[in-house]
């Protein structure tokens, strides 16, 4: 086979040498930061874009970067389960960031953190990696905000900000927690067993405490209950088993996330149980991904994909240079109805 002859890359040189001028006047003039009375006129000028456009001429993007200390590059800062498993929520955050920063010229980086260390962040952070990080999943208690600022990392949080002053785009969690509880009382239903995830995550205390809300605004408090101490799919199956093998067992389930809605569904079924006709079922998060799964389920959205490319436009906004008020931007929840509730059987 014929081989095709490599072309070398124009260098600022090459400009130099054609317009007969030093390398350095070349650089300056086609990064802008000519020296005001020291730098080659006018014509000189345009004659240096003019070379530069007819040899093809691409700057080296690394180089500027390093010259401006940036590496257009926005981490991102993942929790894997412990079969490194990632929710089907977290693919959608993922894809949707990755878009929106291509879009401006970025690049993402995922990175792996664990609350049990905060080593391979503190490394993170020092090495300058990553222009900017984007935490999510945030605890009541997070290190991670206040570990960073000490460290002048810029962050933007995707959820709920553990405390003022933080720049954060998320979903309002409390009213996740009482449009699911009003949703299922809306179909008649009293006996609700209500699946959160842990209150130490702020998703998690925000739904708790509108699901609070809810109960003691229409005397659900004896009737609900309540539950964060179990997740996953297998967590969530063995925790409706137990529930429908005591008195008064639930007429309706709200289910965390998708796995937990994975779960309640095999209970149900092994159970003898058909959604909606003996039991009615609610879920949040990923919709996207509950449309793939049958029967088809009633879903809260969480609308991941929005957050996700406003957390992206936030990101460029900052690293353009904008300034921005650090503040929580919460959005609403929609209810998407997919068939899964009903009133209660006679």
């Amino acid at each position: 086979m014929e081989e095709t002859p490599v072309r070398r890359s124009v260098r600022l040189e090459d400009i130099a040498q054609e317009v007969g001028v030093a390398r350095s006047e070349v650089s300056r003039v086609l990064n802008g930061r000519l020296r005001a009375g020291r730098s080659v006129g006018m014509e000189k000028q345009e004659r240096i874009h003019q070379v530069a456009q007819e040899l093809g001429y691409q700057p080296n993007k690394a180089a500027q970067n390093l010259a401006h200390g940036r590496t257009d590059t926005v981490g991102l800062l993942l929790q894997p389960g412990a079969s490194y498993e990632l929710s089907p929520h977290h693919h959608e955050i993922i894809g949707v960031l990755t878009s929106s920063l291509a879009e401006q010229g970025l690049h993402l980086l995922l990175h792996q953190w664990s609350p049990e260390t905060t080593d391979s962040l503190v490394r993170l952070a020092r090495a300058r990696t990553c222009d900017l990080l984007v935490l999510t999943d945030l605890f009541c208690d997070d290190p991670r905000p206040a570990l960073l600022r000490e460290m002048r990392q810029p962050f933007v949080i995707r959820g709920s900000a553990p405390e003022p002053g933080m720049l954060a785009v998320g979903m309002d969690n409390q009213a996740v927690g009482r449009l699911a509880v009003e949703t299922l009382m809306r179909y008649g239903h009293r006996q609700i067993l209500f699946h959160n995830i842990g209150r130490r995550f702020m998703a998690g205390e925000g739904r708790y405490q509108g699901c609070r809300a809810a109960c003691l605004e229409h005397g659900l408090d004896q009737t609900l209950h309540y539950e964060d101490q179990v997740w996953g799919e297998e967590g969530v199956y063995t925790l409706v088993r137990e529930r429908f093998s005591q008195p008064n067992p639930p007429t309706a389930i709200f289910a965390s996330d998708e796995f937990a809605t994975i779960g309640a569904l095999r209970a149900l079924e092994e159970l003898g149980k058909r959604v909606p006709e003996d039991v009615s079922l609610l879920t949040c998060l990923n919709a996207r991904f509950m449309r793939r799964v049958l029967p088809h389920i009633t879903t809260i959205l969480t609308r991941q994909h929005e957050i996700a490319t406003e957390v992206g436009r936030t990101v460029g906004r900052l690293l353009n240079g904008e300034l921005l008020e650090l503040k929580q931007h919460f959005l609403t929840p929609v209810l998407e109805e997919r068939g899964s509730c009903a009133p209660p059987p006679a």
